[in-house]
C-alpha cells in the first residue's frame, strides 16, 4: 500500500499561513490528488459495507 499524503492537515496549514503561494500549489495538489483517486468517499462507504458484512457474518 502507498503512502496517503494528509492533504486536509496540508489544506490548514496553508490557509493558516496566508501565503498564496503556498496555498496554490497545495489546491493543485490536492485537485491532482482527487483527480487520480476518483471516489474516494464512494470507494470507503463500499469498504466499510463490506468489513460490516463480514463483521456480522461472524
Amino acid at each position: 500500500m502507498g503512502v496517503i499524503m494528509p492533504y486536509g492537515a496540508a489544506i490548514r496549514e496553508a490557509l493558516a499561513s496566508n501565503d498564496l503561494a503556498q496555498m496554490q500549489a497545495i489546491a493543485e495538489q490536492a485537485k491532482q490528488t482527487l483527480k487520480e483517486q476518483g471516489d474516494l468517499a464512494g470507494a470507503l462507504l463500499e469498504l466499510l459495507a463490506a468489513i460490516e458484512t463480514l463483521e456480522n457474518e461472524k
